[in-house]
């Protein structure tokens, strides 16, 4: 019961977030590096958790090592919380603070599912079965086809920071000279 209640509310959410977008009131990615700092933070706190991993064994590594894991960590770390802390504040800036803060919560979840549903299809290609392994290779390569055909219209789709701008009347004020 308790799950079903949670699967409609994520599903009103993102009916909410969805008819935001599409009338242009809600900025979901402002622009091609709020897109991209969303996906690196995935990325370089995968990377950051792969290193701090490896702390239980730091007493038994050299000094040598021991620096390394330390410039990893750190590098990694501060790479995942840059990127975190780009797209919160882009989320701010585009839709205030409050719809800023859900709009953040919203677009690491949803990418975040993304990533997952991509790299699950990507290992079920990998799976011992070698019937379903023909199978799968052709489904994750229509799957790829079906992404380089639809990319740019799903990037304009959901990277429009400047067209809600443009429907809020911002663009005009900020560069009047671009517009006249």
């Amino acid at each position: 019961m308790n799950e079903d209640i949670i699967l409609i509310v994520i599903g009103i959410l993102f009916l909410f977030v969805l008819v935001g977008i599409i009338a242009k009131r809600i900025i979901f990615f402002d622009n091609e590096k709020d897109l991209y700092a969303n996906i690196l933070f995935f990325f370089w706190g995968l990377c950051f958790g792969g290193v701090i991993s490896l702390y239980p064994d730091l007493a038994i590594y050299s000094l040598f090592q021991k620096i390394f894991f330390w410039l990893g960590a750190i590098i990694f770390g501060a790479l995942a919380l840059r990127c975190l802390a780009q797209t919160l504040t882009t989320s701010i800036k585009g839709n205030g603070v409050v719809l800023g803060i859900f709009m953040f919560i919203f677009k690491l979840l949803f990418t975040l599912i993304m990533i997952a549903f991509i790299l699950g299809k990507i290992s079920e290609m990998f799976d011992d079965d070698k019937d379903k392994k023909k199978g799968n290779i052709v489904v994750i390569l229509a799957v790829f086809a079906l992404l380089k055909v639809f990319w740019k219209p799903l990037k304009n789709f959901f990277i429009n920071g400047d067209k809600v701008r443009e429907k809020r009347g911002e663009l005009m004020q900020a560069d009047p000279e671009a517009n006249g």
